[in-house]
């Protein structure tokens, strides 16, 4: 194997040279650096930071001349190494990609010159916080192992049927979830995260999969989901006044730039008697954005609107198209017909922004992953794509379905790259190759050890019941309970229990 695949992902292009032996310190001059990420360089065993004159020099320099966020030239030669970058993330990535240097060259490092940048702009991973538990210890570890991976947005689906795992003020939402984090907690991760040059992405289902709102809520139930199963919103002046709510308090906890995700996927069209005859999705889509804007202005923020593509499609004002950032998804490779379809009707000149939904649907059990690489390797010159997201839905163990996020994110960078394992469809051959490199990789960098996922973790949890243990399958909250329920009952249940 070239030694160079194991650099992780794979940068852009690579020219080497010689050899000289590799330095036991280091000192950075020229642009600052954050503090953890010096830490990290010292966690690295045998070498050291230090401000010795006569450590080897690493000059840090941002760069005009270079345009693309994340963009970064680094040349490393026996006398020194020098880093241009176009931003501080390019800085931070041009550096992660030093690290791994150091780590499979300990004793004689290759002279070596890179050019890198990413193929995408957003390369995104998400948290299912609708059917599982990821508290803030192991959201926080998913920040550094995405920075590790060159990746930087978190999309968290904050609830679903199952579990709501945000606790909203004044609102009962989410207080029956032992592990939901409060308004305090997000905004901390969303501020963590931008250490990182992490996006956290918020999602509010406003329309299906919103069983553990209707928990509290029970008169805006309209009824089942797409699939006969959860529950779809009841279309009224109520729910968008609560919508308006929810979404001021979680905008309140980002960054000036953000983007909101509203889902608006799955569900049946349960329209309010006091809403007009010809309202229609379309309309619904418009009173969405027009709140999320009118809540960006009150707040002073940018705010940009993300929706699920939906199975055909979903219908959006033509006057507002490129404003909101359309995604489509599909998780399995024998679909890639259907992904060539979507491709097909989202990719364009004019057309508006879109997001390719690649990752692990929560019946792939042992992860999946090229899928993604399909979505990637046929969108990366769309040029209205904003970025893949890899979703990881239904579960929390990532420790044991990393591979899903560790591949994937290798072709959200560089899906042209061409190695032993690049283009290889068997699953059994790839795993062959790319395992070893993802084993070592978390070796190296103790972020991503098995051990202390598990341990930032806790339970596993599936569609909102804890597997395995004294707990298997008994339910996280009530609403597990309900959502079950409602599956195979559906009104019948509520009127049973007189929640309706």
């Amino acid at each position: 194997m070239d030694p160079f695949e194991r650099l992780w992902p794979r940068p852009k292009q690579i020219k080497t040279g010689g050899k000289f032996h590799t330095p036991k310190e280091i000192r950075f001059t020229g642009e600052k650096i954050p503090v953890w990420m010096i830490n990290d360089f010292r966690e690295i065993h045998e070498i050291q930071v230090t401000d010795s004159l006569n450590a080897y020099k690493v000059n840090l320099e941002l760069s005009n001349n270079l345009t693309k966020s994340g963009e970064y030239q680094l040349s490393l030669k026996a006398s020194a190494c020098h880093v241009m970058a176009a931003d501080a993330a390019g800085l931070s990535y041009a550096i992660r990609t030093l690290e791994q240097l150091f780590v499979y060259f300990p004793a004689n490092m290759p002279e070596i010159d890179i050019n890198d940048y990413p193929a995408f702009n957003k390369r995104c991973f998400m948290v299912d916080m609708g059917r599982s538990v990821w508290r803030l210890p192991l959201l926080k570890r998913m920040i550094r192992i995405l920075h590790r991976l060159k990746m930087n947005q978190l999309h968290l689906h904050l609830y679903d049927d199952e579990l709501c795992s945000i606790k909203f003020n004044d609102l009962p939402f989410g207080s029956e979830n032992p592990y939901a984090l409060t308004l305090e907690e997000l905004k901390e991760l969303v501020e963590y995260a931008s250490e990182y040059y992490v996006e956290i992405v918020p999602e509010l289902e406003a329309w299906g999969h919103a069983g553990s709102i209707v928990y509290h809520r029970p008169e805006l139930n309209g009824g089942r989901g797409m699939y006969d199963d959860g529950s779809s919103l009841i279309i009224c002046e109520e729910t968008f006044e609560l919508f308006k709510k929810m979404i001021l308090q979680i905008a309140e906890c980002m960054p000036n730039k953000a983007t909101i995700h509203l889902g608006l996927d799955e569900a049946k069209w349960y329209l309010g008697k006091n809403m007009p005859a010809k309202f229609t999705p379309s309309d619904m889509v418009q009173r969405y954005y027009d709140i999320i804007k009118e809540v960006g202005v009150q707040l002073g923020k940018d705010l940009t609107l993300r929706i699920w593509a939906d199975h055909a499609g979903r219908p959006i004002p033509e006057e507002i198209k490129s404003e909101i950032i359309i995604e489509p998804w599909c998780y399995w490779n024998s679909l890639q017909a259907k992904m060539l379809k979507d491709i097909e009707l989202y990719s364009g000149e004019n057309k508006q922004p879109w997001m390719a939904g690649a990752g692990v649907s929560g019946a792939q059990y042992r992860g999946a992953y090229h899928a993604t690489r399909f979505w990637a390797k046929n969108t990366e010159n769309s040029p209205n794509i904003d970025g893949i997201n890899i979703t990881f839905w239904c579960w929390n163990n990532i420790d044991e379905k990393l591979m899903s996020l560790f591949s994937g994110s290798y072709y959200l960078w560089n899906p042209g790259a061409e190695t032993s394992f690049a283009s290889v469809e068997d699953y059994e051959s790839y795993d062959h190759i790319v395992f070893p490199i993802m084993y070592g990789w978390q070796s190296a960098f103790k972020d991503a050890n098995p051990d202390a996922i598990c341990k930032d973790r806790g339970p596993v949890v599936y569609l909102g019941h804890y597997h395995f243990g004294g707990r298997h399958h008994q339910p996280v909250a009530p609403t597990a309970s309900l959502a079950v329920s409602l599956a195979a009952n559906g009104h019948d249940y509520l009127k049973e229990h007189e929640i309706i």
